[in-house]
């Protein structure tokens, strides 16, 4: 953590807030009782205390999934909450080549249907696995909104490596569109924020193209041994 970072904030509503760390949104968001935090980013620099700034609340981390850059600030709270398909990624990253700086927070498991009551304010959990295993979604159906992680972008989408599973990726499209009359924007932490729910027909259709190899790959150095696959509304990386 390098002490004279300073995040990038930006107010959605009164209970709502964006920091960005680097090229990655973390979300903050408030209730009555409790305020969600949802990923870590980087860890770039005193993410807990930005938070402390912005809410007196308790907070309580979850992890949309556990990519480095969603988890490498955790080592600043006590507890990180995801689902526990997401265990075995966590551990991977923090002692692989990316690693969450500092000590490891306790881990505890977020479950599909659970949901998270900030008071006056509830977020549903929805497994989403694809991208990677325990990945999530959290449906502020009140809201109508949906934070999706990093399966659900206008961006680059990573596929590539043990970890992503392209046929459990549609199928998690799939779920969300069967949900669609509940939410109609997206919470995005890369690329255009915010995005329309309408962009899940897209990455589904592009998500099914590439598989049945109707889309050319170009070479790229974004990530070793991969290929940028572009569908329009966003950019598969495998």
């Amino acid at each position: 953590m390098k002490d004279n970072y300073v995040y990038s904030i930006e107010k959605i509503d009164a209970a709502s807030w964006i920091i960005t760390d680097k090229d990655v949104r973390v979300f903050l968001l408030a209730g009555a009782e409790k305020a969600l935090l949802v990923d870590s980013g980087h860890g770039s620099g005193d993410l807990a205390g930005t938070v402390a700034g912005l809410t007196s609340l308790p907070v309580m981390l979850v992890n949309t999934h556990a990519d480095y850059d969603h988890i490498g600030g955790n080592a600043q709270f006590e507890k990180a909450f995801m689902h526990p398909s997401e265990f075995a990624r966590y551990r991977s990253e923090l002692t692989g080549s990316n690693p969450a700086s500092g000590k490891e927070p306790a881990v505890s498991p977020l479950w599909e249907g659970d949901v998270i009551d900030l008071g006056g304010r509830s977020f549903q959990v929805l497994l989403i696995p694809g991208h990677t295993p325990g990945s999530i979604a959290l449906l502020d159906a009140e809201n109508r909104i949906l934070l999706g992680g990093d399966s659900i972008l206008d961006d680059k989408i990573a596929m590539i490596g043990q970890w992503r599973n392209f046929d459990a990726y549609i199928s998690s499209l799939e779920k969300l569109i069967s949900l669609r009359s509940r939410f109609d924007k997206v919470y995005t932490p890369h690329g255009g924020f915010p995005v329309s729910a309408g962009i899940l027909d897209d990455l589904v259709s592009g998500a099914m193209r590439c598989q049945n190899g109707e889309v050319e790959g170009v070479e790229t150095d974004f990530i070793k041994g991969a290929k940028f696959y572009d569908v329009g509304a966003a950019i598969f990386v495998y």
